[in-house]
């Protein structure tokens, strides 16, 4: 991402091993598994970050909510970031980033675990985590738009997804796309964003 060229990814849905693999092979540059919206348990999602990651593609998980247990949790599993729903407000977007990290920059807990080589590499993870670990907010709601702009310009946040039909419905118009409300959501988005 920081590199600012452009990279393609997908989203893993199904909790098999064997499906993630394939999706990491197939050329992509990282993969989200979904944690909310499937039915993947957390200790599922720890082999389907362990294979993606073990592939050389970049493991990201999409929570069910933007809590810090879930964050931990994902991280130390060895997930590369986050993408995190229902961001509305600069507040949303710094719990989320101050969830990824260690203090003093941030609040998360710190266990030694498949992401810091069980102990042994901990140092070398202390350093990438400053930097490295990727959170993506989740633009999905009309709450979002007034604050958009600080929302992405948040320190740690790395970029954004619109979900359009949580959007959508978030504005009375449910999957009407078209509809002039939604239109004019979506141009505000792309004008602050």
């Amino acid at each position: 991402l920081s590199s600012g060229k452009p990279t393609i990814g997908s989203w893993v849905t199904l909790g098999h091993a064997g499906i993630a693999e394939i999706m990491a092979k197939a050329g992509f540059d990282w993969l989200v598994v979904d944690l909310e919206h499937s039915v993947i348990s957390i200790d599922t999602a720890g082999e389907l970050i362990r294979t993606i990651d073990l592939c050389g593609v970049v493991p990201l998980v999409r929570l069910t909510s933007n809590h810090i247990d879930q964050i931990k949790r994902v991280m130390d599993a060895g997930a590369h970031g986050i993408v995190v729903p229902m961001v509305n407000s600069r507040e949303d977007a710094e719990r989320a980033v101050a969830a990824v990290r260690y203090a003093p920059a941030g609040n998360r807990g710190v266990g030694l675990a498949r992401a810091q080589g069980y102990g042994a590499h901990f140092q070398e993870y202390l350093a990438w985590q400053r930097d490295s670990a990727v959170v993506i907010v989740q633009i999905e709601h009309r709450k979002a738009i007034p604050n958009l702009r600080e929302v992405l310009t948040t320190e740690g946040v790395d970029g954004y997804i619109i979900g359009p039909y949580d959007l959508s419905c978030s504005l009375g118009i449910p999957g009407q796309f078209e509809h002039p409300d939604f239109l004019s959501a979506m141009a505000e988005i792309r004008r602050l964003g």
